[in-house]
C-alpha cells in the first residue's frame, strides 16, 4: 500500500481547471473543503445540502477563491431533489464532469435495541430500527451515482475530458463501525457500489474512486463522540482533500478504481490492488511504513 505525498495529490491538479464539479453534502466538513480546494484550482462548482445558511457561506468562499458557484437545498434521500441539482448545474454550466456523492451521517438510533432504552423506547416487542443513516449515506448515494452516469452517457461532447466520480468512504468501509451497525453498512456499500460500476465506467472512460478515511474532526463528529483508540489520533482534514485532488486527478489508469486510504494522522495510503477491491486486510498501513 504506498504512500502518497501532499505534492503526489496535486502533482496533477491542474486537471480540474474549467471542470465542473458537483457535491452534496456541500454546506460542511469534506463536502465544503473540497469546494474551496476545487474552486482554487480553476474548477466551477455546483453545490447541493440541505443547509441553506451553510451553502450560502461556501458560495462565497468558492467565489473568493476565484471560482464560480450554483447552489440549491439538495435532499440525497429524495430522488426528483438530487434531479433538480444536477439539472441545475446542466442549466448554468452545460455539463457536469466531476461528481462527489458526499452527502453523510453517523448513526443514527441504535441498533442494539438495549440501547435504545435510553432514549425511552419501549421493549416489550422487536421495534423497527432507524434507516435514516442508510437513507443517507447508501441509497443517497446510489441515486447520485445512477443519475451522473447517466449524464455522463448522454454527453455529446466529442472529447469530454476528465470525468469521474469519487466517493465518499470510510475505514469503516473495510472494518466495519462498532455499535454503528447501518454506518458500516453504508459505507461498506460504497465499495460495492463502485466494484459493481466498474465495467460501466470503464465503457464510458469515467474514473471512480474512493477515499477512506479514519475519524477526522468535522461536523460529522458529535459532540459527545469517544475516540475508541486515541493513539491512533484523527486522519487530518487537509490530507482528506489532498487525496480527493489526486484520485480524481491521477492519470496513470493503475489507480483507477481504487480506494486511498487516511488510516490515521499520517498521510494518504492508496490501495495497491485496483478494481475488485481485497478487504480489510488489505486497508492494513505497511508494516515498514507503521513508524512513519
Amino acid at each position: 500500500m504506498p504512500a502518497v505525498s501532499t505534492q503526489d495529490c496535486f502533482k496533477h491538479a491542474d486537471r480540474l481547471n474549467g471542470r465542473v464539479v458537483l457535491i452534496t453534502g456541500a454546506a460542511s466538513g469534506f463536502g465544503r473543503a473540497c469546494a474551496s480546494t476545487f474552486a482554487k484550482h480553476g474548477a466551477k462548482l455546483v453545490l447541493g445540502d440541505v443547509d441553506k445558511k451553510g451553502l450560502e457561506v461556501v458560495k462565497k468562499e468558492v467565489e473568493q477563491a476565484g471560482g464560480q458557484a450554483c447552489t440549491a437545498i439538495c435532499d440525497v434521500t429524495s430522488w426528483e431533489s438530487q434531479l433538480a441539482l444536477f439539472e441545475l448545474g446542466m442549466k448554468t454550466f452545460k455539463n457536469i464532469d466531476i461528481v462527489l456523492p458526499n452527502a453523510g451521517v453517523s448513526e443514527i438510533g441504535r441498533f442494539d435495541q438495549r440501547m435504545e432504552e435510553e432514549f425511552g423506547v419501549a421493549q416489550d416487542r422487536p421495534v423497527k430500527p432507524n434507516l435514516k443513516t442508510l437513507d443517507i449515506d447508501l441509497t443517497g448515494v446510489l441515486y447520485t451515482t445512477r443519475i451522473a452516469l447517466w449524464y455522463f452517457y448522454n454527453d455529446k461532447r466529442e472529447n469530454p475530458g476528465l470525468r469521474a466520480v469519487a466517493f465518499t468512504g470510510s475505514m469503516s468501509s473495510f472494518y466495519g463501525a462498532t455499535m454503528g451497525v447501518m454506518y458500516g453498512a453504508a459505507k461498506a456499500g460504497i465499495l460495492g457500489i463502485m466494484k459493481g460500476c466498474i465495467e460501466t465506467a470503464r465503457s464510458i472512460d469515467v474514473r471512480m474512486v474512493t477515499v477512506a478515511p479514519y475519524f477526522v474532526k468535522t461536523p460529522l463528529l458529535t459532540a459527545d463522540f469517544v475516540h475508541p483508540n486515541p493513539k491512533m489520533g484523527y486522519a487530518k482534514l487537509e490530507d482528506v482533500i489532498a487525496a480527493f485532488v489526486g484520485s480524481i486527478t491521477n492519470t496513470d489508469d493503475k489507480t483507477n478504481f481504487t480506494a486511498w486510504l487516511i488510516p490515521d494522522d499520517k498521510g494518504v495510503y492508496r490501495m495497491e490492488t485496483a478494481g475488485y477491491l481485497v478487504g480489510a486486510e488489505g486497508a492494513r498501513r505497511p508494516r515498514a511504513s507503521s513508524k512513519l
